[in-house]
């Protein structure tokens, strides 16, 4: 629960929506100054890869009730990263 105070700092979120402001300039359906507001959401979780490259702080498999990995947080990263690709891409053939 994002807005318990009681809750732990999940990460995931930051991944989801930054994936979908960045799909949102690749796509034109934002306007390119969403980049940097997706790149920063992106960032911030990427932040929270451990050594091994998992994302922490997710909602942790198999039931999500406390923080840890999760192979959808791994695939939001990936998602996120590619759609920072994309977007940046976008950009650059519209400037």
């Amino acid at each position: 629960m994002l807005d318990d105070p009681g809750s732990f700092h999940e990460a995931n979120t930051a991944q989801l929506l930054g994936y979908a402001a960045l799909t949102g300039v690749a796509d034109g359906w934002l306007p390119a100054s969403w980049l940097g507001t997706g790149a920063e959401l992106l960032a911030a979780a990427g932040r929270r890869v451990d050594r091994r490259g998992r994302v922490t702080g997710v909602s942790g498999a198999p039931d999500f009730t406390r923080p840890g990995t999760s192979p959808e947080a791994q695939a939001f990263h990936l998602l996120g990263h590619a759609a920072l690709a994309r977007a940046r891409a976008a950009v650059s053939r519209a400037g």
